[in-house]
């Protein structure tokens, strides 16, 4: 399959690829080399009726605007011009398309293809998009190595994660993953996350699992995170009071932003920062 889908691309192609399977012939559309839509066997991941279960466009109005469509315009495009999908969901529609009708082959092992070049566009079953195949080929292996991945292995449901950085990351990151770096949150748990994001959360787990593993983002326990802070506070504490700052404004102001900071430990003693501030004012002129 990869080397199948880069022929393509590199070749720039136009037309249909048939590939058979056990559970039936899958079709995947190309143009100019980019995939603009993929269709497997089953009639129910037809996009009108994947419109229709998905609750976006009841199925009477989509069967009636899908008539009114342009000979040449995709229907997904058609229908967001008329308002009545966003395009955020249109782009869900088009990765279900994806995944159901490409990246599912590529755990075949042998099978039989056909290219027929210069057939009619699938106008009904496109939504507008496109992905470019060697895209798609790093997407679909990507997924494929994740799912090989035993489940009891992927971060829990309930589990909490923390962005490492706030740099951008030098690694390739799939729409999902970039999603998941920008909304994770140390207070938000992955079936929150994958809620907000309207994503799978099988398809979330995995996902942050590999970032985890990329190391742009890490679980959450409790004692180390109030410790990362409470440490981050005590040093721009010992440098509040090395400038002369009053150290109990410090405190009331680290104390509102870091939870349990005040608690921990008890009062600061008056002679314990007396001796901080006259040590790292030494250091300071030293």
């Amino acid at each position: 399959m990869p080397d199948l889908l880069q022929l393509i691309e590199r070749g720039s192609k136009t037309g249909q690829l048939c590939i058979w399977a056990p559970g039936g012939i899958y079709r995947i559309w190309f143009y100019q080399g980019r995939v603009i839509a993929a269709l497997p066997p089953q009639k129910e991941h037809r996009l009108e009726s994947l419109l229709a279960h998905s609750g976006l466009v009841s199925e009477r109005v989509v069967e009636k605007l899908a008539s009114f469509c342009g000979s040449e315009e995709p229907l997904g495009r058609y229908l967001q011009r008329q308002g009545l999908i966003t395009p955020a969901a249109l782009a869900k529609l088009f990765r279900h398309q994806l995944q159901t009708g490409l990246y599912s082959l590529f755990a075949l092992e042998s099978g039989q293809f056909s290219f027929l070049p210069n057939v009619p566009m699938p106008y009904r079953e496109m939504t507008g998009l496109s992905k470019g195949a060697t895209a798609a080929v790093l997407e679909a292996l990507q997924q494929l190595k994740l799912e090989q991945r035993p489940e009891k292995d992927l971060p829990e449901p309930d589990s909490c994660f923390w962005r490492t950085s706030t740099e951008l990351p030098l690694f390739k990151l799939s729409a999902l993953e970039w999603g998941i770096l920008e909304q994770v949150s140390p207070s938000r748990k992955l079936t929150a996350l994958a809620q907000a994001l309207g994503a799978d959360l099988l398809e979330v787990r995995y996902a942050c699992a590999r970032l985890a593993k990329l190391g742009l983002i890490s679980p959450c326990e409790g004692p180390t995170v109030l410790a990362r802070s409470s440490s981050a506070s005590r040093l721009e504490l010992s440098k509040s009071v090395a400038e002369g700052v009053n150290p109990e404004q410090v405190r009331e102001r680290l104390g509102a932003r870091v939870p349990g900071l005040q608690d921990e430990g008890g009062p600061v003693k008056p002679s314990l920062v007396s001796r901080l501030a006259t040590l790292l004012k030494g250091m300071r002129e030293k």
